[in-house]
C-alpha cells in the first residue's frame, strides 16, 4: 500500500551490476551481450529498458514454453542473480516497512559477526514462472514482509497498479475507516467497532486488497485505532490548543507529540508500521 521509488543513483547501479555479470558456460559473455543476441528481437526492448523500465514499460509477454526455458536458463535470478542484486537493494536503499501491508518491520540489521542481514523478501510481482524475462526488472522486484511474499501473494496477480507502478496511488484512492457497532453509538473497546480499507467510486484495488488480506489482518491491530480515538477524547481541539499555548509551540506540533510523530508526513508513511492506518483514523478524527 506503499509506493515504491527506486533513485536513478540504484538504477544506474543496478543496470552496470546486472548487465555486466559475465557467464562462464557462454564463453564468458555478459549478460547484454547474450542479451542483444539471442533475446532482444523477441522481447523488442532494450535490455537497459528491460531491466531497470517502469513497471509500465515492462514487455509482459506470453512466451511460449521454449522461449521461457530459454530465458530460464540466463535470467537465472535463484542461483545466478539473487544475492548480488540483494547486496544492491543493501546498498542503495533505505528500507523500513513492508510496501505491501505497512504491517511489519522489514528493515536490515547487523549480527554478532557484523554480518547485515535483510529482514525483506524480494517478490515478484509478475512471478517468474510465467514472465521468466522480467525475473530481473527491478520495477517488477518489491520489499516484502514473509507473510506478503510467501504466505499469500505467492505467484497470484495483485492487479495492474502496484506499489512500483508510476500511478499506483492506493494511499490516495483506499483509506481506513472506522464503522461503529455498538447499540450505544460509542467506541470505547476492540468489540464496539470495525476497521475496513474502502475504496471509493472505483475498484481498482479490490484484488490488491483480497490477495494480500489486508482487511482481515488489520482486523488485529483496531488497538491502534482504539488508541487514536481514546486519545482524541482526552484531547479536543480546546485542550490542544491550551496545551500549545503552555508550552508555545504550534497546534500540529502538539498533535504530533501526543497522537505520533509521523502524523501529518505522508513522504514518512514506509518509515514506521501501520502509518497508514494512523493517518487514515487520525484524518477521520479531525487532526489533520
Amino acid at each position: 500500500m506503499i509506493k515504491v521509488s527506486y533513485s536513478q543513483e540504484f538504477l544506474d547501479a543496478y543496470y552496470e551490476d546486472i548487465a555486466h555479470r559475465k557467464f562462464k558456460n557462454e564463453s564468458y559473455k555478459n549478460l547484454k551481450t547474450i542479451y542483444d543476441e539471442r533475446f532482444r528481437e523477441t522481447i523488442g526492448v532494450d535490455l537497459k529498458t528491460l531491466l531497470c523500465g517502469s513497471f509500465e514499460e515492462l514487455p509482459k509477454l506470453n512466451l511460449n514454453n521454449e522461449q521461457k526455458e530459454e530465458f530460464k536458463k540466463v535470467f537465472n535470478y535463484q542461483d545466478k542473480f539473487q544475492k548480488h542484486i540483494s547486496e544492491l537493494f543493501k546498498k542503495y536503499l533505505d528500507i523500513h516497512t513492508c510496501y505491501y501491508c505497512n504491517i511489519d518491520f522489514i528493515n536490515l540489521f547487523r549480527r554478532k559477526n557484523k554480518n547485515i542481514i535483510t529482514g525483506y523478501t524480494l517478490d515478484h510481482i509478475l512471478d517468474k514462472a510465467s514472465y521468466p524475462h522480467l525475473a530481473l526488472s527491478v520495477s517488477n522486484l518489491i520489499p516484502t514482509c514473509y507473510i506478503c511474499n510467501s504466505k499469500l501473494k505467492k505467484d497470484r496477480n495483485i492487479g495492474n497498479r502496484v506499489p512500483t507502478s508510476k500511478d499506483f496511488d492506493f494511499d490516495k484512492r483506499v483509506k481506513f475507516k472506522t464503522f461503529i457497532k455498538s447499540n450505544n453509538l460509542q467506541i470505547n473497546s476492540k468489540d464496539s467497532f470495525e476497521i475496513l480499507l474502502k475504496e471509493d467510486f472505483s475498484d481498482i484495488y479490490d484484488k490488491y486488497m483480497d490477495v494480500l488480506e489486508l482487511n482481515g489482518r488489520y482486523e488485529y491491530h483496531k488497538y491502534k485505532a482504539l488508541e487514536l480515538i481514546t486519545k482524541r477524547k482526552n484531547y479536543p481541539d480546546s485542550r490542544i490548543n491550551e496545551l500549545a499555548k503552555i508550552a508555545q509551540k504550534i497546534e500540529e506540533e502538539v498533535k504530533q507529540d501526543i497522537f505520533g510523530e509521523y502524523l501529518l508526513d505522508a513522504e514518512d508513511l514506509h518509515k514506521r508500521p501501520l502509518s497508514k492506518l494512523i493517518k487514515d483514523i487520525s484524518t477521520e478524527l479531525g487532526l489533520i
